[in-house]
């Protein structure tokens, strides 16, 4: 069985360095399904139902059907992985661009594509968003709290149910009056919560 005539995206080293076939990070080898190819090649597949596969690894080079984001990283990891510091990058525009981009953030020396101006004032937001994550991981960590739902929570119980309802809930007067009785239950639950948490202290 042949690969996609539609598979003309490359990755590879700017210089002799090359690779095994199949040698990849143990991140990239647990997201895909893969087989070997007669003449050595190994190609992976997202699902045991697609097609075409995501990419193809010869071991000199990284060919590649699809041009987005998360697969470009997953061929810059393997890259990474087989020591390739600097790349030769062929393909689709928006692959070249994104490849450059992700690739120039990681530190790697890019041939192949020639960055517009815009091109680089979004490498260098994306340097600085690296950085201040760098130099502030506490921002992020509050930030991720924020972001993370406790259910023990009264108040992001009642905000999931007001998400829930305003979703599936057209009518506006109908929305009002099922968050009313959703909000009278939570705080209901919340004082019987609290009166056992009373009796329990009041045991000890």
């Amino acid at each position: 069985m042949s690969d996609s005539p539609d598979i003309t995206n490359t990755v590879g080293p700017d210089g002799r360095a090359s690779g095994r076939p199949g040698d990849v990070p143990e991140a990239v080898r647990r997201r895909y399904l893969t087989e070997r190819r007669l003449d050595g090649a190994v190609v992976y597949f997202t699902d045991a139902t697609v097609v075409t596969p995501s990419f193809r690894d010869t071991g000199d080079r990284l060919v590649a059907a699809r041009g987005d984001p998360a697969t470009i990283r997953d061929l810059l990891m393997v890259a990474q992985h087989r020591g390739w510091t600097g790349l030769q990058v062929r393909g689709a525009d928006g692959f070249r661009r994104e490849a450059w981009l992700q690739a120039r953030a990681l530190g790697l020396t890019v041939e192949g594509y020639r960055p517009s101006e815009r091109d680089e004032q979004a490498l260098a937001r994306r340097l600085d968003a690296t950085q201040r994550t760098q130099t502030h991981p506490d921002r992020q960590h509050a930030t991720q709290r924020q972001n993370t739902l406790d259910l023990r929570d009264p108040r992001d119980r009642t905000r999931v149910v007001e998400t829930v309802v305003r979703r599936r809930t057209v009518e506006s007067s109908l929305q009002t009056e099922i968050l009313e009785r959703a909000r009278a239950r939570i705080a209901e639950l919340q004082r019987s919560r609290q009166h056992e948490r009373d009796a329990t202290h009041g045991r000890q």
